[in-house]
Protein backbone atom coordinates (compact mmCIF):
# COMPACT_ATOMS: atom_id res chain seq x y z
CA UNK A 1 0.00 0.00 0.00
CA UNK A 2 1.07 3.33 -0.64
CA UNK A 3 0.93 5.87 2.17
CA UNK A 4 0.24 9.41 1.35
CA UNK A 5 2.66 11.87 2.43
CA UNK A 6 5.61 9.53 3.55
CA UNK A 7 9.05 8.47 2.55
CA UNK A 8 10.12 5.37 1.26
CA UNK A 9 11.50 2.69 3.46
CA UNK A 10 15.09 4.12 3.26
CA UNK A 11 17.01 5.51 6.71
CA UNK A 12 17.02 9.49 6.53
CA UNK A 13 19.15 12.03 8.21
CA UNK A 14 16.43 14.03 7.02
CA UNK A 15 14.19 15.44 10.24
CA UNK A 16 10.83 15.84 9.11
CA UNK A 17 9.08 16.05 12.18
CA UNK A 18 6.07 13.80 13.08
CA UNK A 19 2.93 15.23 14.81
CA UNK A 20 0.10 13.92 16.32
CA UNK A 21 -3.22 13.48 15.00
CA UNK A 22 -6.75 15.48 16.17
CA UNK A 23 -5.94 18.67 18.01
CA UNK A 24 -2.28 17.88 19.42
CA UNK A 25 0.38 18.84 18.02
CA UNK A 26 1.64 21.14 15.50
CA UNK A 27 5.37 21.22 14.04
CA UNK A 28 8.00 22.63 15.83
CA UNK A 29 11.05 24.20 14.41
CA UNK A 30 14.15 21.61 14.71
CA UNK A 31 17.18 22.34 16.71
CA UNK A 32 20.20 21.94 14.51
CA UNK A 33 23.07 21.96 17.10
CA UNK A 34 23.64 18.41 18.47
CA UNK A 35 25.57 17.92 21.51
CA UNK A 36 29.43 16.97 21.45
CA UNK A 37 30.11 13.27 22.92
CA UNK A 38 33.94 13.31 23.17
CA UNK A 39 35.12 10.29 21.18
CA UNK A 40 38.39 8.07 20.21
CA UNK A 41 40.27 8.09 17.16
CA UNK A 42 38.29 4.48 15.89
CA UNK A 43 40.34 1.79 13.89
CA UNK A 44 40.68 1.66 10.37
CA UNK A 45 38.10 1.31 7.95
CA UNK A 46 36.34 -2.11 7.24
CA UNK A 47 33.90 -3.94 4.27
CA UNK A 48 30.66 -3.42 4.81
CA UNK A 49 28.90 -6.49 6.28
CA UNK A 50 26.26 -8.79 3.98
CA UNK A 51 22.48 -7.31 4.50
CA UNK A 52 19.24 -9.38 4.47
CA UNK A 53 17.00 -8.48 1.69
CA UNK A 54 14.02 -6.34 2.04
CA UNK A 55 10.82 -7.86 2.51
CA UNK A 56 8.09 -6.58 0.54
CA UNK A 57 9.55 -2.65 0.91
CA UNK A 58 10.15 -1.06 -2.89
CA UNK A 59 13.07 0.45 -0.94
CA UNK A 60 16.07 -0.35 1.41
CA UNK A 61 14.83 0.45 4.82
CA UNK A 62 16.42 -1.09 8.56
CA UNK A 63 13.56 -3.10 7.85
CA UNK A 64 16.37 -4.03 5.36
CA UNK A 65 18.52 -4.00 8.42
CA UNK A 66 22.27 -3.33 8.02
CA UNK A 67 21.44 -2.16 4.61
CA UNK A 68 24.64 0.85 3.85
CA UNK A 69 25.56 0.22 7.20
CA UNK A 70 28.64 2.54 8.07
CA UNK A 71 32.22 1.03 8.21
CA UNK A 72 34.39 1.15 11.20
CA UNK A 73 34.52 4.95 11.91
CA UNK A 74 34.53 5.51 16.08
CA UNK A 75 35.85 3.57 19.42
CA UNK A 76 32.60 3.18 21.89
CA UNK A 77 34.68 5.00 25.04
CA UNK A 78 34.71 7.23 26.62
CA UNK A 79 30.86 7.13 27.70
CA UNK A 80 30.76 10.64 28.44
CA UNK A 81 27.47 12.72 28.94
CA UNK A 82 27.14 15.30 26.27
CA UNK A 83 26.76 18.75 26.80
CA UNK A 84 23.09 20.00 27.59
CA UNK A 85 20.86 22.47 28.34
CA UNK A 86 21.11 22.91 32.20
CA UNK A 87 18.38 23.87 34.57
CA UNK A 88 18.52 27.77 34.47
CA UNK A 89 17.00 29.06 38.11
CA UNK A 90 18.51 32.71 37.39
CA UNK A 91 18.18 33.59 33.87
CA UNK A 92 18.64 37.07 34.44
CA UNK A 93 22.08 36.72 35.82
CA UNK A 94 23.42 35.42 32.58
CA UNK A 95 24.83 36.81 29.53
CA UNK A 96 22.84 37.17 26.25
CA UNK A 97 20.63 34.32 24.76
CA UNK A 98 21.56 32.57 22.31
CA UNK A 99 18.76 31.64 19.84
CA UNK A 100 18.60 28.19 17.70
CA UNK A 101 15.55 28.33 15.39
CA UNK A 102 14.49 30.78 16.84
CA UNK A 103 13.93 29.37 20.15
CA UNK A 104 15.75 30.97 22.86
CA UNK A 105 17.74 28.69 25.44
CA UNK A 106 19.62 30.25 28.56
CA UNK A 107 23.12 30.26 28.30
CA UNK A 108 22.93 29.77 24.23
CA UNK A 109 23.45 25.66 25.06
CA UNK A 110 22.09 23.23 22.16
CA UNK A 111 18.59 22.41 23.26
CA UNK A 112 17.66 19.06 21.91
CA UNK A 113 14.79 17.93 23.95
CA UNK A 114 11.36 20.20 23.39
CA UNK A 115 7.90 19.55 25.06
CA UNK A 116 4.84 20.62 23.47
CA UNK A 117 1.45 20.40 25.56
CA UNK A 118 -2.13 20.92 23.59
CA UNK A 119 -1.28 23.91 21.94
CA UNK A 120 1.09 22.49 19.65
CA UNK A 121 4.49 25.33 20.50
CA UNK A 122 7.80 23.97 20.99
CA UNK A 123 9.55 24.78 24.36
CA UNK A 124 13.43 23.80 25.30
CA UNK A 125 13.23 21.99 28.09
CA UNK A 126 14.61 23.07 31.49
CA UNK A 127 15.86 20.41 32.97
CA UNK A 128 15.48 20.28 37.17
CA UNK A 129 18.31 20.47 38.88
CA UNK A 130 18.19 16.37 39.85
CA UNK A 131 18.09 15.25 36.07
CA UNK A 132 20.83 13.25 36.28
CA UNK A 133 21.16 12.18 40.04
CA UNK A 134 19.20 10.23 42.38
CA UNK A 135 18.52 6.49 42.98
CA UNK A 136 18.06 4.21 40.22
CA UNK A 137 19.25 6.91 37.88
CA UNK A 138 23.20 5.59 35.94
CA UNK A 139 25.81 7.73 35.68
CA UNK A 140 27.55 5.96 32.87
CA UNK A 141 27.73 2.26 30.65
CA UNK A 142 31.43 0.38 30.60
CA UNK A 143 31.98 -2.04 27.95
CA UNK A 144 32.89 -5.19 29.38
CA UNK A 145 32.08 -7.76 26.99
CA UNK A 146 31.89 -7.88 23.10
CA UNK A 147 29.75 -11.44 21.70
CA UNK A 148 31.66 -12.43 18.22
CA UNK A 149 28.49 -13.79 16.62
CA UNK A 150 29.32 -13.74 12.88
CA UNK A 151 25.82 -12.21 11.51
CA UNK A 152 24.26 -9.09 11.64
CA UNK A 153 22.98 -8.85 14.95
CA UNK A 154 19.13 -8.54 14.54
CA UNK A 155 17.78 -8.98 17.93
CA UNK A 156 18.87 -9.14 21.18
CA UNK A 157 17.92 -10.77 24.97
CA UNK A 158 19.11 -10.89 28.34
CA UNK A 159 17.71 -14.00 30.57
CA UNK A 160 16.72 -13.10 34.21
CA UNK A 161 18.47 -13.47 36.43
CA UNK A 162 21.11 -12.70 34.01
CA UNK A 163 23.32 -15.21 33.00
CA UNK A 164 22.77 -15.75 29.26
CA UNK A 165 22.31 -13.53 26.60
CA UNK A 166 20.80 -14.56 23.12
CA UNK A 167 21.78 -13.04 20.01
CA UNK A 168 19.56 -13.63 16.72
CA UNK A 169 21.07 -13.18 13.24
CA UNK A 170 20.91 -15.50 10.24
CA UNK A 171 19.35 -18.81 10.71
CA UNK A 172 20.27 -18.94 14.74
CA UNK A 173 20.42 -17.99 18.09
CA UNK A 174 23.69 -17.95 19.64
CA UNK A 175 23.58 -18.40 23.48
CA UNK A 176 26.47 -16.98 25.66
CA UNK A 177 26.69 -17.07 29.33
CA UNK A 178 28.22 -13.43 30.31
CA UNK A 179 28.65 -14.77 33.83
CA UNK A 180 32.25 -16.08 32.43
CA UNK A 181 34.49 -13.38 31.94
CA UNK A 182 35.45 -12.29 28.06
CA UNK A 183 33.32 -15.32 26.87
CA UNK A 184 34.36 -15.74 23.32
CA UNK A 185 32.40 -18.31 22.27
CA UNK A 186 28.88 -19.50 22.36
CA UNK A 187 27.37 -22.07 25.17
CA UNK A 188 24.69 -23.24 22.05
CA UNK A 189 23.69 -22.60 19.14
CA UNK A 190 19.83 -23.25 18.18
CA UNK A 191 19.06 -23.26 14.52
CA UNK A 192 15.59 -21.52 13.64
CA UNK A 193 13.68 -20.98 10.57
CA UNK A 194 15.55 -21.31 7.31
CA UNK A 195 19.62 -20.94 7.27
CA UNK A 196 19.66 -17.65 5.21
CA UNK A 197 16.77 -15.91 6.98
CA UNK A 198 17.34 -13.31 9.28
CA UNK A 199 16.17 -13.75 12.93
CA UNK A 200 14.29 -10.30 13.86
CA UNK A 201 13.17 -10.97 17.72
CA UNK A 202 13.92 -12.99 20.43
CA UNK A 203 12.21 -13.26 23.61
CA UNK A 204 12.28 -15.30 26.83
CA UNK A 205 9.37 -16.44 28.94
CA UNK A 206 9.53 -14.75 32.54
CA UNK A 207 10.82 -18.39 34.35
CA UNK A 208 13.71 -18.86 31.38
CA UNK A 209 13.18 -21.66 29.99
CA UNK A 210 11.29 -20.71 26.93
CA UNK A 211 12.49 -18.87 24.33
CA UNK A 212 10.45 -17.62 21.41
CA UNK A 213 11.94 -16.72 18.06
CA UNK A 214 10.49 -14.61 14.79
CA UNK A 215 11.92 -13.50 11.67
CA UNK A 216 11.83 -13.30 8.19
CA UNK A 217 9.70 -16.81 7.79
CA UNK A 218 6.13 -17.22 7.98
CA UNK A 219 7.03 -19.40 11.46
CA UNK A 220 7.60 -18.82 15.29
CA UNK A 221 9.66 -21.40 16.60
CA UNK A 222 9.26 -22.40 20.67
CA UNK A 223 12.62 -23.28 22.37
CA UNK A 224 12.21 -25.37 25.35
CA UNK A 225 15.78 -24.38 27.22
CA UNK A 226 15.25 -26.39 30.15
CA UNK A 227 16.45 -29.75 28.57
CA UNK A 228 20.20 -30.19 28.41
CA UNK A 229 20.36 -29.82 24.80
CA UNK A 230 17.39 -26.87 23.83
CA UNK A 231 15.33 -28.29 21.71
CA UNK A 232 11.86 -26.99 19.11
CA UNK A 233 9.01 -28.27 21.14
CA UNK A 234 6.48 -26.50 18.96
CA UNK A 235 6.01 -24.00 16.07
CA UNK A 236 3.30 -21.80 15.26
CA UNK A 237 2.95 -20.61 11.16
CA UNK A 238 0.93 -17.96 10.43
CA UNK A 239 -0.25 -16.34 6.90
CA UNK A 240 2.13 -13.58 7.09
CA UNK A 241 5.98 -13.89 5.42
CA UNK A 242 8.04 -12.70 7.80
CA UNK A 243 7.73 -11.77 12.04
CA UNK A 244 9.17 -8.14 12.81
CA UNK A 245 8.43 -7.79 16.88
CA UNK A 246 7.43 -10.32 19.71
CA UNK A 247 5.95 -9.53 23.09
CA UNK A 248 4.98 -12.16 25.91
CA UNK A 249 1.79 -11.45 28.25
CA UNK A 250 2.89 -10.90 31.74
CA UNK A 251 1.39 -14.58 32.41
CA UNK A 252 3.29 -16.15 29.92
CA UNK A 253 0.03 -17.18 28.37
CA UNK A 254 -0.12 -15.24 25.39
CA UNK A 255 2.53 -13.94 22.74
CA UNK A 256 1.97 -11.29 20.08
CA UNK A 257 3.34 -10.84 17.16
CA UNK A 258 3.86 -7.91 14.81
CA UNK A 259 3.72 -9.15 10.74
CA UNK A 260 4.82 -7.96 8.31
CA UNK A 261 1.22 -7.75 6.70
CA UNK A 262 -0.04 -5.29 9.31
CA UNK A 263 -1.53 -7.92 11.42
CA UNK A 264 -1.08 -8.82 15.43
CA UNK A 265 -1.29 -12.32 15.85
CA UNK A 266 -2.22 -13.49 19.26
CA UNK A 267 -1.10 -16.52 20.37
CA UNK A 268 -2.08 -19.21 22.99
CA UNK A 269 1.00 -20.46 24.41
CA UNK A 270 -0.57 -23.24 25.88
CA UNK A 271 -2.43 -24.69 23.01
CA UNK A 272 0.18 -23.69 20.62
CA UNK A 273 -2.98 -21.81 18.51
CA UNK A 274 -3.94 -18.88 16.75
CA UNK A 275 -6.58 -17.04 18.66
CA UNK A 276 -7.42 -13.24 17.68
CA UNK A 277 -6.03 -10.90 14.94
CA UNK A 278 -5.51 -7.30 15.71
CA UNK A 279 -5.84 -5.28 12.48
CA UNK A 280 -5.61 -1.97 11.42
CA UNK A 281 -1.90 -1.03 10.28
CA UNK A 282 -1.73 -0.69 6.63
CA UNK A 283 1.61 -1.75 6.37
CA UNK A 284 4.26 -3.84 8.47
CA UNK A 285 3.93 -3.48 11.84
CA UNK A 286 7.27 -2.95 13.26
CA UNK A 287 7.30 -3.07 16.87
CA UNK A 288 5.29 -3.92 19.87
CA UNK A 289 5.12 -3.21 23.69
CA UNK A 290 2.63 -4.58 26.48
CA UNK A 291 1.63 -3.03 29.60
CA UNK A 292 3.05 -4.24 33.09
CA UNK A 293 -0.61 -5.04 33.99
CA UNK A 294 -1.02 -7.36 30.48
CA UNK A 295 -4.14 -5.33 29.80
CA UNK A 296 -2.67 -2.55 26.62
CA UNK A 297 -0.84 -3.39 23.49
CA UNK A 298 1.08 -0.71 21.95
CA UNK A 299 2.13 -1.11 18.31
CA UNK A 300 3.76 0.87 15.82
CA UNK A 301 4.00 0.52 12.26
CA UNK A 302 5.17 1.20 9.11
CA UNK A 303 2.02 3.28 8.04
CA UNK A 304 3.21 6.01 10.43
CA UNK A 305 1.04 5.19 13.24
CA UNK A 306 1.62 3.90 17.34
CA UNK A 307 -1.83 1.92 17.83
CA UNK A 308 -2.56 0.76 21.20
CA UNK A 309 -5.49 -1.96 21.83
CA UNK A 310 -7.30 -2.94 24.95
CA UNK A 311 -6.40 -6.82 25.51
CA UNK A 312 -9.68 -7.21 27.39
CA UNK A 313 -11.93 -6.46 24.86
CA UNK A 314 -10.16 -7.22 21.82
CA UNK A 315 -10.33 -4.24 20.30
CA UNK A 316 -8.75 -0.83 18.95
CA UNK A 317 -8.31 2.24 21.61
CA UNK A 318 -6.32 5.09 19.86
CA UNK A 319 -4.23 5.53 16.65
CA UNK A 320 -1.62 8.57 16.71
CA UNK A 321 -0.62 9.47 13.26
CA UNK A 322 3.20 10.46 12.51
CA UNK A 323 4.57 11.63 9.30
CA UNK A 324 7.51 9.36 9.57
CA UNK A 325 7.80 5.31 9.84
CA UNK A 326 7.87 3.94 13.18
CA UNK A 327 10.94 1.68 13.86
CA UNK A 328 10.57 0.94 17.66
CA UNK A 329 8.76 1.63 20.77
CA UNK A 330 8.60 1.29 24.28
CA UNK A 331 5.87 1.37 27.08
CA UNK A 332 7.26 2.44 30.30
CA UNK A 333 6.55 -0.46 32.98
CA UNK A 334 5.34 2.50 35.73
CA UNK A 335 2.88 3.80 33.44
CA UNK A 336 1.74 6.72 31.63
CA UNK A 337 4.38 7.37 29.16
CA UNK A 338 5.68 5.40 25.36
CA UNK A 339 8.52 6.51 23.74
CA UNK A 340 8.46 5.48 19.85
CA UNK A 341 12.06 5.67 17.48
CA UNK A 342 11.14 7.00 14.14
CA UNK A 343 12.73 6.51 10.84
CA UNK A 344 13.35 10.66 10.57
CA UNK A 345 15.93 10.27 13.62
CA UNK A 346 13.37 11.64 16.36
CA UNK A 347 12.62 10.04 19.85
CA UNK A 348 9.00 11.35 21.02
CA UNK A 349 7.76 10.44 24.50
CA UNK A 350 3.81 10.87 24.66
CA UNK A 351 1.93 10.88 27.71
CA UNK A 352 -0.42 8.05 26.63
CA UNK A 353 -3.80 10.63 27.99
CA UNK A 354 -2.83 13.79 27.64
CA UNK A 355 -2.32 16.32 24.49
CA UNK A 356 1.70 15.53 26.25
CA UNK A 357 4.79 15.18 24.69
CA UNK A 358 8.65 15.56 24.16
CA UNK A 359 10.46 15.52 21.41
CA UNK A 360 14.24 14.40 21.80
CA UNK A 361 17.19 15.11 18.87
CA UNK A 362 20.35 13.28 19.25
CA UNK A 363 20.37 10.82 16.74
CA UNK A 364 21.08 11.51 13.46
CA UNK A 365 19.60 8.96 11.47
CA UNK A 366 16.61 6.59 12.12
CA UNK A 367 15.81 5.02 15.10
CA UNK A 368 16.05 0.98 14.91
CA UNK A 369 15.47 0.01 18.89
CA UNK A 370 14.30 1.43 22.05
CA UNK A 371 13.73 -0.35 25.55
CA UNK A 372 12.73 0.90 29.04
CA UNK A 373 14.92 -0.16 32.13
CA UNK A 374 12.94 -2.34 34.74
CA UNK A 375 12.31 0.73 37.00
CA UNK A 376 11.12 2.98 34.05
CA UNK A 377 13.19 6.11 35.26
CA UNK A 378 15.43 5.42 31.92
CA UNK A 379 15.48 4.04 28.57
CA UNK A 380 17.95 3.61 25.92
CA UNK A 381 17.33 3.88 21.79
CA UNK A 382 20.00 2.86 19.40
CA UNK A 383 20.21 3.75 16.04
CA UNK A 384 21.98 3.67 12.52
CA UNK A 385 23.98 6.45 13.32
CA UNK A 386 26.15 3.63 15.56
CA UNK A 387 24.67 5.28 18.74
CA UNK A 388 23.09 4.21 21.68
CA UNK A 389 21.96 6.90 23.98
CA UNK A 390 19.92 6.74 27.59
CA UNK A 391 17.49 9.04 28.27
CA UNK A 392 16.03 10.49 31.64
CA UNK A 393 12.19 9.56 31.18
CA UNK A 394 10.24 11.55 30.36
CA UNK A 395 12.10 15.18 29.16
CA UNK A 396 14.96 13.14 27.95
CA UNK A 397 17.66 14.46 29.43
CA UNK A 398 21.25 12.61 28.09
CA UNK A 399 21.80 10.38 30.93
CA UNK A 400 24.75 8.69 28.46
CA UNK A 401 26.08 8.09 24.99
CA UNK A 402 28.15 5.66 23.60
CA UNK A 403 29.46 5.29 19.69
CA UNK A 404 29.44 1.93 18.01
CA UNK A 405 31.70 0.62 15.10
CA UNK A 406 28.51 0.20 12.91
CA UNK A 407 24.84 0.61 13.59
CA UNK A 408 23.27 -0.86 16.50
CA UNK A 409 20.06 -2.79 15.60
CA UNK A 410 18.56 -3.79 18.90
CA UNK A 411 19.45 -3.47 22.18
CA UNK A 412 17.68 -5.35 25.52
CA UNK A 413 18.13 -3.85 29.71
CA UNK A 414 18.47 -6.87 31.97
CA UNK A 415 15.42 -7.22 34.59
CA UNK A 416 18.01 -5.55 37.84
CA UNK A 417 18.67 -2.42 35.37
CA UNK A 418 22.65 -3.61 35.66
CA UNK A 419 23.64 -4.45 32.28
CA UNK A 420 22.71 -3.50 28.66
CA UNK A 421 23.10 -5.57 25.52
CA UNK A 422 23.10 -4.21 22.05
CA UNK A 423 23.11 -5.81 18.44
CA UNK A 424 25.13 -4.63 16.09
CA UNK A 425 25.65 -4.30 12.10
CA UNK A 426 29.56 -5.08 12.43
CA UNK A 427 28.28 -9.00 13.21
CA UNK A 428 28.65 -8.74 17.52
CA UNK A 429 26.52 -7.56 20.57
CA UNK A 430 28.31 -5.72 23.11
CA UNK A 431 27.85 -6.13 26.64
CA UNK A 432 27.99 -2.85 28.94
CA UNK A 433 27.97 -2.60 32.96
CA UNK A 434 25.36 0.24 33.90
CA UNK A 435 27.35 2.40 36.41
CA UNK A 436 25.11 3.93 39.29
Amino acid sequence: LERPGSRSGSCSSNRSTPSLKSKDMEKPPTPVSKSSTPTLPGGPGGSKPPVPPALHLPNPSPFALARNADPFNAAASPYSRPNMMAFDGHPHTRGPVASTNGLNIPGGKPAYSFHMNGDGQPQPVPFPPDALMGPGIPRAARQINTLGHGEVVCAVTISNPTKYVYTGGKGCVKVWDISQPQAKSPVSQLDCLQRDNYIRSVKLLPDARTLIVGGEASNLSIWDLATPTPRIKAELTSSAPACYALAISPDSKVCFSCCSDGNIAVWDLHNQALVRQFQGHTDGASCIDISADGTRLWTGGLDNTVRSWDLREGRQLHQHDFSSQIFSLGYCPTGEWLAVGMENSNVEVLHTHKPDKYQLHLHESCVLSLRFAACGKWFVSTGKDNLLNAWRTPYGASIFQSKESSSVLSCDISADDKYIVTGSGDKKATVYEVIY
